[in-house]
């Protein structure tokens, strides 16, 4: 066994050599768990209607996406999201890549908290207050155990990954004459990205702990515009821009061997690196074809080519292409009486495709979408669901989401 701890040790010490020899797929390090693209962030009532979110306005959460939308929300809006996710993965950290082997897909369920914000008007202007959380970088905990009967002795080898990136953004929105709106966000994202590696031998052997950890920050800007052609008609263009994301990397590799010799060596170090991310251009249209029924579709160019890491001042190898993610929806409103109340219930309906950026393999997700509201008074509450499923890659993953939103206006 001490043979295998060495091995990793040399793993550990080199991960970017040992990484060029990989074609990982989608689930590299630092990659967000379920889709690459994760602009912008859906909550209940766009994620049901495909995650159309450039042209109609639903709560508070539009100024994440376009905040020219902010002008057609009511006076004051206060709105939270919840999103439970069911994500499968094949390829990650050791798991099906030369150490850990598993015979199929390994789901992994999340449930979190994703979007709190507050969106108001004052004198002719909009403005918009909030938190979300669009990314996680947690993997499913791997591990292998080894006893043997009739003797204390023990083997572990366990893989661990966590990690979360955070939106701050203030937007504001204004209406240019009667048909036109513009709006401008500032973004401030906050994060941190941990995993572990260790190999431990018990009660007498070694123990091998390798641990990385990532503090994220930096700050973009968004812009957007809403042009309502007719009563009928609307159409909007979205523009994120490039950025920087700042990263602090820390590495421990520490090495322990008891009780003979009672070995104990330790190696740290520490960079300042950055995470280019990619311009995207975003294009919407709409069209209340009837009293009651509304179209959506949203196109979503994300320049992945210009995409580029550096870790411990190594540039990653990172071979992607630029893609165009549609979304597509529909959303019926109607009325209802609930325990003899009246209240609006608008049904949505979606489809998203959802093209990776990796250009080995070329692999995208095809998600069908589905929700619900309940309207009364000043009080909203939304249901949204995707279900989707990976093609490409030839492991075919699947996704699930579900969210939740509860509003109140005034």
């Amino acid at each position: 066994m001490a043979a295998v701890g060495v091995l990793t040790a040399v793993l550990a010490l080199f991960p970017a050599p040992a990484s060029s020899q990989l074609i990982l797929g989608q689930y590299q390090v630092e990659a967000p768990l379920r889709t690459w693209n994760t602009f912008p962030f859906s909550a209940a009532a766009a994620l049901g209607r495909g995650g159309g979110a450039f042209t109609l306005a639903s709560d508070a959460s539009a100024a994440t996406s376009n905040p020219a939308l902010l002008t057609g929300l009511p006076k004051f809006q206060f709105h939270v999201n919840g999103s439970y996710h069911v994500t499968e993965l094949f390829k990650y950290g050791p798991v099906n890549t030369g150490v850990l082997r598993t015979d199929g897909n390994i789901g992994l369920r999340l449930a979190e908290l994703d979007f709190v914000g507050l969106a108001f008007r004052l004198d002719g202007w909009s403005f918009a207050l909030n938190v979300s959380q669009a990314e996680r970088f947690d993997r499913p905990e791997a591990s292998y155990e080894e006893t043997y009967s009739n003797s204390s002795y023990k083997y572990l080898l366990r893989f661990t990954q966590t990690g979360w990136l955070r939106t701050f953004n203030f937007s504001v929105g204004r209406r240019i004459g009667p048909r036109l709106s513009v709006g401008i966000g500032l973004n401030y994202v906050s994060g941190r990205l941990a995993g572990e590696m260790l190999e431990q031998e018990t009660p007498t052997g070694y123990t091998l702990l390798d641990k990385k950890s990532q503090d994220l920050d930096g700050f973009y800007v968004q812009g957007g515009l809403l042009f309502e052609i007719s009563d009928a008609f609307k159409t909007a263009i979205v523009l994120r821009t490039p950025y920087s994301m700042r990263t602090k990397n820390n590495s421990t590799v520490r090495f322990t061997y008891t009780p003979s010799a009672d070995t104990d060596i330790g190696l740290t170090t520490s960079s300042e690196d950055t995470a280019r991310q990619p311009l995207i251009l975003g294009f919407g249209l709409s069209c209340r074809v009837l009293p009651e029924w509304t179209l959506a579709v949203d196109a979503t160019y994300v320049t992945w080519s210009k995409y580029a890491l550096d870790y411990f001042g190594e540039r990653q190898t990172r071979e992607f292409r630029d893609i165009v993610r549609i979304s597509a929806g529909a959303e019926y409103g109607t009325t209802a009486r609930i325990f003899g109340v009246s209240v609006q219930v608008p049904l949505r309906i979606g489809f998203i495709y959802d093209p990776q950026p990796m250009k080995d393999p070329r692999s995208a997700y095809a998600c069908f979408t589905f929700g619900n509201g309940v309207y009364w008074r000043r009080l909203r509450l939304d249901m949204g669901a995707l279900l989707g499923r990976e093609s490409g890659s030839g492991n075919r993953l699947a996704v699930k989401r579900f969210a939740v939103s509860l509003g109140f206006s005034l």
